[in-house]
């Protein structure tokens, strides 16, 4: 029972740690700015970073580095014909995983989901998906991973059974010997026998053989 419970407590802090969030709050890029904090719970700077720039790329805008992301004229049919600039920025999270700060710029406005709903919904939508799957892709590698560990714990154990079994046959092997042994040695005590009874004829024939000779005269 106590396994059981600890197993399920395990489970809900898992499934609590594992959830994406994004927020809207004020985020600091380039200047504070209303904005999105995306969480995602798997992955380090570097690999977010990427799947990021992977992401942003995607909006057709033009991507550049400045110390934070800056992409100028993105353009998502979602949003409509206008195109807009994207401020962003990944940083580590102590607790795993990394925080990513994006602001959008709709050309002298920024973006607010009390003054844009529906493109505020967009952007939430599509960083939520993103951080979904910027988190899978890296849970997806680790369980590469563990199932090319696991592959090498299987060959590993397929080998100390093939030795065991190997080791097993020469037990067999030196019994049926041992076996063989003892009926040559009990065939051996009766060849022994038997040349015994031939030495002792023959040494009866020599002596027999010894008097015929001191008998001539």
């Amino acid at each position: 029972m106590k396994k059981t419970v600890t197993l399920l407590l395990a489970l809900l802090t898992l499934n609590n740690f594992a959830q994406v969030t994004v927020e809207e709050k004020k985020v600091n890029i380039d200047g504070p700015k209303n904005g999105f904090l995306l969480s995602v719970p798997y992955g380090d700077q570097k690999s977010l970073e990427k799947a990021l720039k992977d992401e942003l790329k995607s909006w057709k805008g033009k991507y550049s580095e400045k110390g934070f992301i800056f992409v100028d004229d993105c353009k998502l049919k979602e949003m409509g014909d206008n195109t807009f600039d994207v401020y962003a920025k990944v940083e580590a999270n102590p607790d795993g995983g990394g925080i990513i700060s994006l602001a959008i710029d709709l050309g002298g406005a920024i973006m607010t989901s009390n003054e844009h709903p529906g493109k505020a919904k967009v952007i939430n939508t599509k960083l939520y998906k993103f951080g979904v799957k910027a988190a899978k892709d890296v849970v997806g590698e680790e369980v590469k991973e563990e199932e090319k560990i696991l592959k090498e714990r299987n060959k590993e154990l397929e080998d100390l059974e093939k030795e065991q079994e190997k080791l097993e046959k020469e037990i067999e092997d030196y019994k049926k010997k041992i076996e063989d042994n003892k009926k040559a040695i009990e065939e051996a005590k009766k060849n022994q026998e038997a040349k015994k009874d031939e030495i002792k004829t023959q040494e009866e024939k020599v002596k027999a053989t010894e008097q015929k000779k001191e008998a001539v005269k």
